[in-house]
């Protein structure tokens, strides 16, 4: 939306890190652990793999606490909780100081749903024609239908896979991650190995490029001033087994987002028609479309594949026809109003310019992206001395926020204080006052 919202992670880092190490240290011995967390247990360095990226391994990780499995490569090593999210368990590659965050929001891991959020469950596993396994309505669905809830099962700091060169030493780590998950959770995680036209299963997807062909994002956020000062980060990529069965769309009707359990969210993001193919983004929509279908020619092609072939990417008439030619016109006619919306000061925001990038989002069916722009129409109505238009759109704002980025998120509460006093509001008559009227 207009601002930029900020992680649940680094929130709760802020104002919860110091006391919560405090007491994990204080009562460490007493629970049989150690003062970082870890539990007391007698780990052996095994080298479980030789040539064989997928050799099973002789470890096993204990049911209660976090797990060190002593599996490396320089600072990124393989941790393990078979018990959070009640017993759904996670995995993650990362750095000990990362690591020791994910131990200090496990109540919030915790706090989950795990489960499909409509019963019966509205859709169904299908081939889709160019696509593979997908995912379609078996019935009409209303905009703004919660679909699901699942806590991440996998979690890799990005940095890993530049820092760790070697795609033999990744795959080491990720496949031995993967191993230790709870039996049940392993098995819903091994469905995204299967590859499209691959019946046999002879060519199985590995992790990385499970991973990377879903690249759900979570921060931790900084935990030391150091960190702070330099460019390492805390964000990891997160994996969840069953949004993967919706296929790429540029244009969805299904939108995400990580709530503050950093359970990811699928809701409908507009009317489906029973029938109808139910597809989320993995990729950013304002991306040209160029880029687009680069990345999942790369990450989610067919080995044969020319791009992305969603109807954004791949109209009637072909990538080079008249109708991409207007979807990139269009896409870079959004992207400029939206910096002229953005920038309060702006001298050129009128009504014709506020209805213009409405209609824009319309044509371009960013039905899963609309909350910003509603969000951006309110504010600017409002600074234009339209009150009536300004509640309107605040009230869009509010509606469309839940469905992308939750009823807690900062900008849904900001516009809901918004559409109860549109007047009161500073945004009000903001552009003509600046311009003397």
């Amino acid at each position: 939306m207009a601002r930029r919202q900020l992680s649940w992670a680094r929130v709760l880092f802020f104002g919860l890190l110091a006391p919560l190490a405090t007491a994990a240290d204080a009562n460490a011995e007493a629970e049989g652990g150690s003062a970082d967390g870890l539990a007391y247990e007698t780990i052996q360095n095994v080298d479980i793999y030789t040539d064989n990226a997928t050799a099973p391994t002789t470890q096993t990780p204990p049911v209660e606490g976090w797990w060190d499995s002593r599996i490396c490569s320089g600072s990124y090593c393989v941790y393990t909780n078979r018990r959070i999210a009640n017993g759904r368990g996670l995995v993650a590659v990362t750095r000990t100081d990362d690591f020791q965050k994910f131990e200090r929001i496990e109540q919030h891991l915790n706090r989950g749903e795990n489960n499909y959020l409509q019963d019966p469950v509205p859709f169904k596993t299908t081939d889709i024609p160019n696509k593979g396994s997908g995912v379609t309505a078996t019935k009409n669905i209303r905009r703004g239908k919660p679909l699901m809830a699942w806590s991440p099962v996998l979690a890799v700091h990005k940095s890993f896979f530049e820092d760790v060169t070697k795609r033999k030493e990744r795959d080491r780590l990720l496949e031995a991650a993967v191993s230790f998950l709870p039996e049940a959770t392993r098995a819903v995680f091994d469905k995204q190995r299967a590859r499209p036209g691959d019946s046999e299963g002879t060519n199985r997807r590995s992790v990385e490029d499970i991973v990377l062909a879903h690249p759900f994002e979570i921060d931790l956020g900084y935990v030391s001033y150091r960190q702070m000062n330099s460019e390492e980060h805390s964000r990891h990529y997160v994996n969840y087994p069953e949004v993967a069965v919706f296929q790429h769309d540029c244009r969805p009707n299904v939108a995400t987002f990580i709530d503050a359990s950093f359970a990811l969210r699928a809701t409908v993001a507009r009317r489906v028609q029973e029938g109808e193919e139910l597809t989320v983004a993995y990729v950013d929509p304002f991306l040209p479309r160029e880029q687009r279908a680069s990345w999942v020619r790369q990450y989610r092609g067919f080995p044969d594949s020319k791009g992305c072939p969603c109807s954004a990417c791949s109209p009637p008439g072909g990538p080079k026809g008249g109708k991409a030619a207007q979807g990139d016109k269009r896409l870079k006619e959004i992207l400029r109003i939206r910096g002229e919306l953005r920038n309060p000061d702006s001298t050129k925001v009128d009504f014709a310019t506020i209805e213009r990038f409405l209609k824009l989002y319309e044509e371009d069916r960013l039905h899963a992206k609309l909350a910003e722009a509603y969000e951006l129409a309110a504010l600017n109505f409002n600074y234009l001395g339209d009150d009536k238009r300004a509640k309107k759109y605040a009230d869009l704002a509010v509606q469309a926020g839940i469905i992308e980025q939750g009823v807690d998120a900062n900008d849904v509460i900001a516009m809901k204080i918004m559409a109860k006093d549109i007047k009161g509001h500073y945004s009000y008559r903001y552009t003509l006052k600046r311009r003397g009227k």
